[in-house]
C-alpha cells in the first residue's frame, strides 16, 4: 500500500515538476530518429532519476529508523504529515517561490559542470548519469515525498516509498521527452492545483497512522511499514 500511495503521488505531482524537469528533458543528447533508440535513451534517463530517489529515500529512512528505535515513530509520522500539509499549502505562495529558487539556482550552480560535461556526451551512459544529477535538483514534490519516506521508518520502506514516487513520474516524463509538451493546459492547471491537495492526502494519512487511527486503509500501511522496517 506504501508504494502505491507513492506511485499516485509521484504521478499527480509529475505536472507540477514540469516547469523545472521539462527544459532538461527536451535538451537531453537524443540525436536520433530512431524511435527505439530514442525509447531506449530516454528509459535511461528516467531510469538514473529513479535510482537517484531510490538511494535518497534509503538514506532518508535511515534516519526515521532511528525515531523508530527511539519509539518516536508516532511523533515523527504526525510531524511529517504537519509538514507536508504546511507545505502543500505554501506551494503557490511567492515566499516559497523565491526560496525554492534560490535553492535551486545554488544546486544548479554546484552541479552545472556535471551537467554540461555529459550534455556534451553521446553515449547511453550519459543519459543515466544526467537522470542521476536530476534526481538531485530541488523540488517541492520530492521535498514532500522524502518527508513520507522518512516516516515510514526504515532504509527498505524509504526506498520503497522513494522507488513508488520515481516510477509515478515516469510516465508524464517519458511522455514529454518523447512527444513534446503534449499536455492541454487545461488539464495541467487541473493537475497543477490538485497536486497540493493530493500532498495534504498523504499527510493526513501519515497523522492519522501516528495517532493510530484504526480503519483499513491505514491499517494495511502500518502493517506494511512494520514488516517493513525489520528487515
Amino acid at each position: 500500500m506504501l508504494f502505491y500511495v507513492a506511485f499516485v503521488m509521484g504521478l499527480m505531482g509529475s505536472l507540477h515538476c514540469l516547469g523545472m524537469c521539462g527544459p532538461i528533458a527536451f535538451a537531453l543528447p537524443v540525436r536520433t530518429t530512431n524511435i527505439r533508440i530514442k525509447i531506449l535513451k530516454y528509459g535511461l534517463y528516467n531510469v538514473g532519476r529513479v535510482v537517484t530517489y531510490t538511494i535518497l529515500g534509503s538514506i532518508i529512512g535511515i534516519a526515521g529508523k532511528g525515531f523508530v528505535l527511539a519509539g518516536m515513530q508516532q511523533i515523527l509520522s504526525i510531524t511529517a504529515g504537519v509538514l507536508i500539509i504546511v507545505s502543500a499549502a505554501l506551494a503557490y505562495t511567492a515566499v516559497n517561490t523565491v526560496v525554492l529558487n534560490r535553492i535551486t539556482v545554488a544546486i544548479r550552480t554546484r552541479l552545472k559542470s556535471a551537467f554540461h560535461f555529459y550534455f556534451q556526451q553521446k553515449g547511453y551512459t550519459a543519459l543515466f548519469m544526467l537522470g542521476i544529477l536530476n534526481g538531485l535538483l530541488p523540488c517541492g514534490m520530492v521535498y514532500m515525498a522524502m518527508l513520507a519516506a522518512l516516516a515510514a521508518g526504515s532504509s527498505f520502506s524509504g526506498a520503497v516509498f522513494m522507488t513508488g514516487f520515481g516510477l509515478g513520474t515516469i510516465p508524464m516524463m517519458f511522455g514529454i521527452c518523447l512527444a513534446g509538451n503534449i499536455t492541454g493546459m487545461k488539464w495541467r492547471s487541473i493537475v497543477y492545483k490538485a497536486t497540493p491537495v493530493l500532498a495534504c492526502m498523504v499527510g493526513m494519512l501519515l497523522i492519522l497512522r501516528g495517532l493510530e487511527v484504526h480503519i483499513p486503509l491505514l491499517s494495511s500501511v502500518h502493517e506494511c511499514c512494520h514488516v517493513s522496517s525489520t528487515h
